[in-house]
C-alpha cells in the first residue's frame, strides 16, 4: 500500500508540533542570520572522520572515558556525518562498512537483527548500551535519528561491562544539547517508504546552563519486500543542566514504535546433508504469510550526575530504564530441498522486558613517586523481568504446518487472524551485581600498564508461570583485564591486552529443540589482543591479531541444543585512511578469519565455526567535486568470503561482493544550508545468500535501495 491520507497527515503533524520549539531560539537565529549568509556550502565526507577517530573519546565503561588511541582494543566510530550521509536505517547500513562485522538479520526482518563482530554473535540484553548502560535490544533496530556517535568496542568486554557475548558491545550515543539549531528533513527508500524528521536544540538560562534538544520522526509505507508496509515513530529528548560549576545533571528519554507487516525472517534448513543449496532469490522474494507483523514499542529513559571534586577527581552515578514490549506473529519458514521448498509455520507471542541499571563510578589521578596513577572503581546493578503472555503453550501459540510455500513459484497462502490478548505474567528474573576496580600505571611517557578486575554476580529466578519448567541458578565469575601500552609518541600506540568475559542465556531454548525451555549455563570466554594504532595529519592505520576462546553451543544429531566444547576464533584485522589529494579520500577495512571447533565431538572436530566467513574486506572512495561547490560523491563496496553455514560444515554459502554509492550536494540559500543526499544500497542488484543464525539458518540478502533525502538547517 501507499501512504494514505492519515500517513500524511501524520508526517505534517510529527513537523508541525516540532517547529514550536523555534520560538525557544528566534532570537539566537536573528542574531545568526548574518553569518548565515555568508557561510560556505558544507562538504560531506564519509571517510574524513577516519582520519582523526584515534582521537575522539569513548565510553568503554569501566575503563572509564579514554581516547580510541589510549584504548587497548580494536574500536570503530561511527560518526552523526556517517550516520546522516549513508542514510542509516538498520544494523545492517549502519556496520556496512566495517570488515569485521557481519549482521544476521535485514531491514524488515522479524526476530530483531543483531550483528556479529569477528564472527561472534552478539546478544539482544548485555552487548547493546547507550551512553554506556545496558538495555534489552530484542527488537534490534533502535531509532538512528536519536543519536550523534555509535561506537563498536570488538571482543572480550567482560571486563569492561560485566556480562556479555565475547563479539563486542554496540554502544549508542546520544545527541547533546547545543545552541540555535533547527532541522528539518524529508525523505524517500525503496519501494515507497516516506519519512519525516526534526532536530530542534537550544540553550537557556543564565550562561546557557541549561540545554534541550528533540528529535521527532514519523516514516510510513511499502517496503521493498512482497506485501510488506512499516509504520514508525520516535520522539527523543536530551537534557542537560550545570547545576554549579562542579555538578552537571543529564536526562536522555527515547520512545519508538515500530510496526513492520508482512515481514519475515530466516529460514531454518532443513535439507539432507547432501542436498545443494538452492539458487539464491531477488531480494525482495517474502516468505511471510498475511497478516504476519512484528511491533516493538520501547522505551529508554537514562539520567547522570556528574560531580567534579577537584581537578584530579570525579564522582558519576547514573540510571537507565529500558521497557521493550512486542507482540508478533511471524512465519517460521523450514527450507526442505535443493528446488526451493519451504515448509511454513506460524508464531505468535506477547511479551514484555523491563530492564533496570545502577552504576555508581569514582576516578580519579595521584602519583606514587615519579608514577602516576589513573584510578577507576564503582559498582552496578541491574534487573531484567520478563513478562510472557499466559494463553497457549508457554505463552505462545504456535501453528505447525500451516502451508507450504516455494522460493521461485510463490503460493498464496490464508491470511492469518492474530487472537493472542496482551495478558502478561513474570516468566522470569535475571540480576547481576558487579564491582570493578582498575588502575592505569604510566611509568614515563611511553609505557603505560592497565589493570583491572571485575566480580559478577547473577541470578536467575523464574515467575510462577514458568517455574515449572525453569530451573533457578545463580553464579559467579571473575573476569580480569592486563593490558600493556608502549607510546613511541603522541600519535602512535602499539598494546597487548588480556581480558575475559562472562556469558550466558537469560532465555531458554527454543521451541525448534528437543530441549524447549532448558536454560543453558553461563560460560566464560577469553581474549589475547596485540595491536597497533597510528595517526598523521591526512592519514591513519590500526592493526589487531587477536584469539578468542569461547564455549560453544551446539546442536545434537538428536536436535539437542547443548554446550559442547570450544570454538576458537583467531584472525587479523587492518584499516587505513588516507587523503589522496584535497578532494579525494580512502577508507578500508580487512578482517582475515580462522574459527574452529575444538575438544568436542568428531562431527564438528576441527569444523569451521558456523556463521563465520574466512574474510570480509571493505572499501570506501570519497571525491569533493571542484567543480561544482557542495558536491561529493562516494563509491565503495564490501566482500564476504565463504562461510560455513552450519557447525557440520554441510554447506558453505558462496562469497558475494555488494557495492553501494552515494551523492551529497550541498547549497547556502537564503543563510540557511539546504543538503540533498541520494544513496544506492546494493548497487547492481546482486542475489545472495547470507547468515540467518548460529545453527544453519540462511537468510536472503538485500535488493537494491534507492534513498533520497533534503535537510534544511535553519
Amino acid at each position: 500500500m501507499g501512504i494514505d491520507v492519515l500517513a500524511k497527515s501524520k508526517l505534517s503533524i510529527a513537523i508541525a508540533s516540532l517547529l514550536t520549539l523555534n520560538s525557544f531560539n528566534a532570537v539566537g537565529q536573528e542574531s545568526n542570520a548574518a553569518n548565515n549568509d555568508a557561510a560556505e556550502s558544507e562538504v560531506i565526507t564519509i571517510v574524513g572522520h577516519k582520519i582523526t577517530e584515534l582521537h575522539e573519546q569513548n565510553n568503554s565503561g569501566a575503563l572509564g572515558s579514554r581516547s580510541v588511541l589510549d584504548t587497548p582494543f580494536s574500536v570503530d566510530m561511527i560518526s552523526l556525518e556517517d550516520i546522516e550521509i549513508r542514510q542509516v536505517n538498520t544494523l545492517d547500513s549502519l556496520f556496512s562498512r566495517e570488515a569485521s562485522v557481519s549482521v544476521d538479520g535485514s531491514a524488515y526482518s522479524t526476530f530483531g537483527s543483531t550483528i556479529r563482530v569477528r564472527g561472534l554473535p552478539l546478544d539482544y540484553t548485555n552487548s547493546f548500551k547507550v551512553n554506556g548502560l545496558s538495555l534489552n535490544n530484542f527488537s534490534g533496530e533502535l531509532p538512528y535519528e536519536a543519536f550523534e556517535q555509535v561506537a563498536l568496542l570488538k571482543g572480550a568486554t567482560g571486563y569492561m561491562y560485566g556480562m556479555a557475548a565475547p563479539g563486542g558491545v554496540v554502544n549508542y550515543v546520544t545527541k547533546k544539547p547545543v545552541n540555535d539549531l533547527l532541522t528539518l528533513s524529508a525523505g524517500y527508500r525503496s519501494d515507497g517508504v516516506f519519512s519525516a524528521h526534526v532536530d530542534a536544540s537550544t540553550r537557556f538560562g543564565d550562561e546557557d546552563k541549561f540545554g534541550l534538544r528533540v528529535n521527532a520522526v514519523s516514516e510510513q509505507g511499502d517496503t521493498y519486500l512482497d506485501d510488506g508496509t512499516i509504520d514508525r515513530e520516535s520522539f527523543s529528548l536530551a537534557f542537560d543542566a550545570y547545576l554549579s560549576d562542579s555538578l552537571h545533571w543529564n536526562v536522555d528519554v527515547i520512545y519508538s514504535d515500530r510496526l513492520t507487516e508482512n515481514s519475515w525472517t530466516t529460514m531454518s534448513n532443513s535439507m539432507s546433508s547432501d542436498s545443494d543449496l538452492p539458487a539464491a532469490v531477488q531480494g525482495n522474494r517474502s516468505i511471510g504469510v498475511d497478516g504476519t507483523f512484528d511491533d516493538y514499542n520501547n522505551l529508554i529513559a537514562l539520567t547522570g550526575l556528574t560531580w567534579e571534586i577537584n581537578d584530579n577527581w570525579q564522582v558519576k552515578l547514573e540510571y537507565d530504564y529500558s521497557e521493550n514490549d512486542t507482540h508478533w506473529v511471524k512465519t517460521l519458514a523450514y527450507l526442505l530441498n535443493s528446488q526451493g521448498d519451504v515448509s511454513i509455520s506460524l508464531y505468535e507471542q506477547y511479551f514484555k522486558v523491563n530492564y533496570e541499571q545502577t552504576q555508581a563510578i569514582i576516578n580519579g589521578q595521584f602519583e606514587t613517586g615519579s608514577i602516576s596513577h589513573e584510578l577507576v572503581f564503582g559498582a552496578s546493578y541491574q534487573v531484567s523481568d520478563t513478562y510472557r503472555n499466559d494463553g497457549g503453550e508457554y505463552g505462545r501459540v504456535v501453528v505447525s504446518n500451516y502451508g507450504e510455500d516455494n522460493l521461485y513459484n510463490p503460493v498464496e497462502l490464508p491470511a492469518y487472524d492474530a487472537n493472542l490478548q496482551e495478558d502478561l505474567d513474570l516468566a522470569w528474573s535475571d540480576t547481576q551485581q558487579s564491582f570493578f576496580i582498575n588502575d592505569s600505571i604510566k611509568f614515563n611517557e611511553q609505557f603505560e600498564l592497565l589493570i583491572g578486575v571485575r566480580h559478577t554476580n547473577i541470578d536467575h529466578t523464574a515467575g510462577e508461570y514458568f517455574s515449572a519448567f525453569h530451573d533457578h541458578y545463580a553464579d559467579s565469575s571473575t573476569t580480569p583485564l592486563a593490558a600493556l601500552m608502549y607510546k613511541p609518541n603522541e600519535t602512535t600506540t602499539f598494546y597487548t591486552s588480556y581480558v575475559e568475559s562472562f556469558e550466558g542465556q537469560t532465555s531458554s531454548v527454543g521451541d525448534s529443540y528437543a530441549n524447549a525451555n532448558e536454560l543453558l549455563k553461563p560460560q566464560k570466554s577469553e581474549q589475547l589482543e596485540v595491536g597497533y594504532k597510528q595517526s598523521g595529519d591526512d592519514w591513519s592505520a590500526s592493526a589487531a591479531i587477536f584469539s578468542i576462546k569461547r564455549g560453544s553451543t551446539l546442536v545434537t544429531d538428536d536436535n539437542y541444543l547443548v554446550q559442547d566444547g570450544v570454538s576458537v576464533y583467531q584472525g587479523v584485522e587492518l584499516s587505513g585512511a588516507l587523503d589522496i589529494s584535497n578532494n579525494f579520500s580512502i577508507y578500508s577495512e580487512l578482517m582475515v578469519l580462522d574459527a574452529t571447533y575444538d575438544k568436542t565431538n568428531e562431527s564438528y572436530q576441527g569444523n569451521q565455526v558456523s556463521g563465520t566467513p574466512d574474510y570480509q574486506v571493505s572499501l570506501q572512495t570519497n571525491y569533493n567535486i571542484e567543480a561544482v561547490e557542495g558536491l561529493t560523491v562516494n563509491f565503495g563496496g564490501k566482500h564476504q568470503g565463504e562461510t560455513a553455514a552450519n557447525a557440520n560444515n554441510d554447506w558453505n554459502l558462496p562469497s558475494h561482493t555488494v557495492f553501494y554509492a552515494g551523492v551529497s550536494l550541498s547549497k547556502n540559500i537564503a543563510g540557511k544550508n539546504l543538503t540533498i543526499i541520494g544513496t544506492v544500497d546494493n548497487l547492481f542488484d546482486k542475489e545472495f545468500w547470507a547468515v540467518g543464525d548460529d545453527y544453519g539458518a540462511l537468510r536472503i540478502g538485500e535488493p537494491r535501495v534507492v534513498a533520497i533525502k533534503a535537510k534544511l538547517a535553519f
